[in-house]
């Protein structure tokens, strides 16, 4: 396939074959992943998604890179129709953007997951809300929220796993006992609670902020936040869960949609 098509061309970053993510401002629209097949003589991009995703003409939509992808952008557009490719290979037309914003690329291995967390920020008061954590480095973290924070400066607080949060406790016990330096009357439990509060009202910026889904109960926001300071905890938790997943042979896995609480 070609990048351009009489006269048109794709904007810097967006390349034909790459697999995007599209969520739609519809009710109970579940996102779509498709894969960039190529651009019209209207200079549509034609993506191929599953022949029963339909959305009707004008419906926003948000496209975004894919969590193994090695760049991360993402755009608002519109569904132009649909149509096929030499005949035969269904494809939903997205309006292109003019141009994407050019964002950092990551500095930190990535993986996926699926965490509690809360989020803290301060208006008029201090709100404090439950959120899923769904992606995670050394340097952020990408959530879904039920409410929109209205802050770029968040507090954020992760809810380890169990099983990291005692395995890096023994660690730490088994360095206590060999240097036969502690004071604590129970270094388990005491290594723990440090952990955890590691974990607790990590200063963040709100980089990004979407609307991902909407359900009965309303919309289901997407924000990307990243760490005022590397977070070594969060380096850590990265290559535990890397473990696990490898462990169980997967590889990075995505976790199914989360429900933000």
């Amino acid at each position: 396939m070609k990048n351009s098509h009489k006269g048109y061309k794709l904007p810097d970053g967006l390349k034909i074959g790459e697999r995007f993510l599209l969520s739609f401002d519809l009710a109970d629209a579940t996102p779509q992943s498709g894969r960039l097949q190529d651009m019209n003589k209207e200079g549509a991009l034609c993506i191929d998604v599953a022949p029963e995703c339909q959305p009707p003409f004008g419906t926003p939509v948000t496209v975004s890179t894919m969590p193994q992808s090695p760049q991360e952008f993402c755009f608002s557009s519109e569904i132009l129709g649909r149509s096929t490719l030499d005949g035969r290979l269904p494809v939903l037309l997205v309006k292109a953007p003019s141009r994407l914003e050019k964002q950092q690329r990551r500095n930190s291995f990535r993986i996926s997951a699926a965490l509690k967390s809360r989020v803290m920020w301060e208006e008029d008061e201090m709100l404090s809300k439950p959120a899923v954590l769904t992606n995670l480095s050394g340097g952020g973290a990408h959530l879904y929220m039920r409410t929109l924070p209205q802050k770029d400066r968040l507090l954020l607080t992760i809810d380890a796993p169990d099983s990291f949060i005692e395995e890096w406790a023994m660690r730490q016990v088994g360095r206590l006992n060999s240097s036969k330096s502690h004071v604590f009357s129970d270094p388990f439990e005491e290594a723990c609670t440090k952990l955890r509060d590691g974990f607790s009202d990590i200063e963040t910026r709100l980089v990004k902020a979407s609307v991902y889904n909407r359900d009965e109960r309303g919309p289901i926001y997407a924000l990307a936040v990243s760490f005022a300071q590397p977070n070594d905890g969060a380096f850590r938790l990265v290559s535990y869960l890397q473990r696990q997943a490898l462990q169980r042979g997967v590889h990075n896995p995505t976790p199914a949609m989360a429900t933000a609480a």
